[in-house]
């Protein structure tokens, strides 16, 4: 996998062979097959792997709006912090590009990070709608989907664009307007439902 990572960073998605990741990664053709059907399924892998660089190792207990915040709070700093690495900022460079010229990796990464991601948070707005902490009339994923808008903003589209070196200059700001919006517009007693 760090070998697959560094070769995809150097060369790109498209121009790393079988035969350049077993040369760097010091296994044979075997091993590699043994444990990826192809080289999608490596981007796949590496992909998943980026998430569970910022993902929690268990998941939060939520059981009071208070559990909530910090629950979103913690998410939200470690997504951006995450975003904000440099490497992180040049593999998504890496893989806008690739995907102009191959539509099945911007699929694969997608799915493999951003649907993982939506559907972590998701976990977390429905753990809080069971405990009646966010009202059940809104989907999870949808709150989860706006809750992450909120969060990234404009700012991976600022970097594509060399706008900005990085996605987010204040996290702890952006992490407290975008808790603190996403509760006011969906928990029981938030700012939206009180009028």
């Amino acid at each position: 996998m760090t070998a697959a990572r560094g070769l995809f960073f150097k060369h790109g998605f498209e121009k790393v062979s079988t035969d350049m990741l077993v040369k760097e990664a010091a296994v044979s053709k075997a091993t590699l097959y043994r444990n990826f059907a192809n080289m999608n399924d490596v981007l796949k892998s590496v992909a998943e792997a980026e998430v569970m660089r910022f993902t929690a190792d268990t998941p939060p207990q939520i059981r009071s709006l208070c559990d909530l915040r910090t629950a979103l709070s913690e998410f939200g700093t470690r997504l951006l912090s995450f975003l904000n690495l440099p490497d992180t900022v040049q593999f998504v460079r890496l893989i806008h590009e690739e995907a102009r010229d191959n539509p099945e990796v911007g699929r694969l990464f997608y799915h493999a990070a951003h649907a993982k991601t939506l559907e972590n948070i998701s976990q977390i707005f429905r753990r809080a709608q069971e405990q009646r902490l966010v009202f059940s009339g809104a989907d999870a994923p949808d709150i989860a989907e706006d809750f992450l808008a909120l969060l990234e903003g404009l700012g991976i589209i600022r970097v594509q664009l060399g706008v900005c070196c990085l996605p987010c200059d204040d996290i702890e700001k952006r992490v407290i307007r975008a808790v603190a919006t996403i509760l006011a517009a969906h928990a029981c007693g938030g700012a939206a439902h009180q009028i």
